[in-house]
């Protein structure tokens, strides 16, 4: 793989902005915008008290006040030079847990991982219970995650967060089975309950959703009520929250678990490089791209109907690399997800260094998570950071999927594209030439993918181009006939443009149809934006939705179908295609690795 330039800068916006100066973020990489917040904030000490300040005001700002709501955990404003008199002056919120999650654990049928957030800083211990029903019979001490956040502002001020997220993983479990499970703190206060299957440990039927590019589609305590509701005139085919109606249609559903495919909650609220005015007005006309790790409690809170019951697991994208934290050291690596380490819970399954690399099996699927910011030539702020162990660790683990007798399906869910069209970011050349030829070589089922805002889906491709057309309703054998290549970064953010001429193609689709045959570019090692005429584009959506996949093993010798469905936020069925394996075989194969290990910086994660 051809490494891009590093004196070329990076696109504007297209990384957390954590008060860096543009100009200057450009051209550092994450570690060295780390660097230069650490710098900063070593001029401008804040003391806890201060990063404390301000956090019932938010609380009392939404609503929440005497009540969890969608609640908000122990944030400050602003503080340092800018802060004004009287910060924190409203009441405290109640304690308790809100945005509760679930993920899997190294092992998905005897382990799962349960996390929340605190609305307060805990007085005493947190506990989980769980069970096989409601009488529990289990409890495990939680492991509380401190996450404190201080954000440099355009005017010298300091905003600060101090958030308590609240982890335990319940081990043992039986394949197959429904758990019961409660938060509850020393002074008394229960949640709500909560119920979760573990994976079975043989053959089953199931159905998993995905999709990347989600944010949040509820007001965020920004300064001034800023709110990132940024969506275009003329964007009327959606519902008028598209993230919040997918995650809808997801906890509807109650599916298995749920793929995103990076860029999950847009913590830098527009993500379109907007100036900083961190005093923007309410009816700022573009908004401002200014980090707030606030964003990510509100989050947890939108998907918390479904990721309570249901595991969510996660890729990282660009919008996911988030310079401002000294915990973000992994393996000598600095990557910008120690925010992500005191957040949430993956599976340590994938190489050392590249906490969002990991692999997990569900039934006859066995599913890879990959980023794709070690590998990008179009955003270079983090390339190469696993000096190439990850594409290595990919292709041992293929390999050892493709002789599994009990693996049928195999699909891999990353953020940049390999293969895509639109105006905005397109194919992604750093992660087309190190990835596709493995997938090629070992016969991957189904690639999911975000980054471009859009629906689009490829007919079956090897070696770059489309094997056979696949329209609507196709039956597709992936072992002859290529790789499914699905661009789902339609999770709710502001939809893309696709390039001149090019228009929708799906079904239900009234207007003009361009064809299957596009013209696009690649964005290649030297910063250019390589024209490209593809032949692959043969589903195209440009508006908001998700895939629905239903998976049915077959007996030895006959067909497994793993069909893909595409529904709109609307919960319309636009697209669908099925996918077809013989079966080879027979009982249950563990996936290694479990329990919990301390690391270097001092926070507790997966291994």
């Amino acid at each position: 793989m051809t490494r891009p330039d590093p004196t070329l800068p990076s696109p504007p916006g297209e990384t957390p902005d954590v008060g860096v100066p543009a100009a200057l973020a450009a051209r550092m990489t994450i570690a060295e915008q780390r660097d230069w917040v650490r710098g900063f904030l070593r001029a401008r000490p804040v003391s806890r008290r201060g990063a404390m300040r301000g956090a019932a005001g938010a609380l009392a700002g939404l609503g929440l006040v005497g009540g969890l709501g969608s609640a908000l955990a122990a944030c400050g404003t602003s503080s340092g030079p800018a802060a004004g008199p009287g910060a924190g002056a409203a009441p405290a919120a109640l304690p308790g847990v809100t945005g509760r999650r679930l993920s899997f654990g190294a092992d998905p049928t005897r382990q799962m991982a349960i996390a929340g957030e605190l609305t307060v800083k805990p007085a005493g211990k947190v506990f989980i219970d769980y069970g096989t029903d409601t009488g529990y019979g289990a409890t495990l001490e939680a492991e509380v995650r401190e996450l404190v956040s201080q954000v440099p502002q355009q005017d010298g001020s300091i905003r600060a967060a101090d958030q308590f997220f609240v982890h335990g993983l319940a081990g043992g479990l039986e394949p197959g089975r429904e758990y019961h499970y409660r938060f509850r703190l020393a002074d008394g206060w229960t949640g709500p309950d909560a119920a979760f299957r573990t994976a079975p440990a043989g053959r089953a039927p199931f159905s998993f959703t995905a999709f990347g590019d989600q944010g949040v589609n509820v007001p965020k305590p920004q300064l001034n009520g800023f709110s990132d509701e940024y969506y275009k005139p003329g964007d009327d085919r959606r519902t008028a929250t598209p993230a919040s109606s997918l995650v809808s249609l997801i906890t509807k559903k109650a599916p298995a678990f749920h793929l995103l495919a990076g860029d999950i909650c847009y913590a830098n609220p527009s993500g379109d490089g907007q100036p900083i005015r961190n005093n923007a007005p309410k009816d700022a006309e573009s908004g401002f791209d200014n980090f707030d790790p606030t964003t990510w409690t509100a989050y947890f809170a939108s998907i918390e109907s479904s990721a309570a019951t249901t595991p969510w697991m996660f890729a990282t994208g660009n919008h996911d690399m988030e310079a401002l934290y000294d915990d973000n050291k992994s393996g000598g690596t600095r990557h910008g997800y120690g925010g992500h380490l005191a957040r949430l819970d993956l599976p340590a399954t994938g190489p050392h260094g590249c906490p969002s690399v990991y692999t997990f099996r569900y039934s006859n699927l066995g599913v890879l998570s990959l980023d794709a910011n070690d590998l990008s030539t179009e955003i270079r702020a983090n390339t190469g950071y696993s000096g190439g162990a990850q594409v290595d660790w990919v292709r041992r683990t293929l390999a050892a999927m493709r002789a599994d007798p009990n693996i049928d399906f195999i699909v891999a869910f990353f953020h940049h594209c390999a293969y895509a069209t639109s105006k905005s970011h397109a194919s992604d050349g750093g992660v087309r030439a190190a990835l596709t030829p493995l997938f090629d070589e070992f016969s991957v089922d189904l690639v999911v993918q975000g980054h471009n805002h859009q629906y689009e889906r490829t007919n079956p491709i090897r070696a770059g181009r489309s094997v056979l057309a696949a329209p609507d309703g196709a039956t597709i054998r992936p072992e002859t006939e290529g790789t499914t290549y699905i661009c789902v970064g339609s999770g709710g953010r502001p939809r893309y443009s696709w390039q001149d001429g090019v228009t929708d193609r799906y079904r239900g689709n009234t207007g003009p149809d361009s064809g299957t045959m596009v013209n696009s570019f690649l964005n290649t090692s030297d910063g250019a934006k390589t024209p490209e005429t593809v032949d692959w584009s043969q589903s195209r959506y440009l508006d908001y939705a998700m895939l629905s996949v239903d998976v049915v093993p077959g007996a030895a010798g006959a067909d497994s179908t793993m069909t893909v469905k595409t529904i709109a936020d609307t919960g319309q069925e636009i697209d669908s295609v099925t996918l077809v394996r013989r079966a080879r075989g027979g009982g249950p194969v563990a996936l290694g690795g479990s329990g919990w290990s301390r690391t270097s910086s001092g926070l507790s994660v997966p291994a």
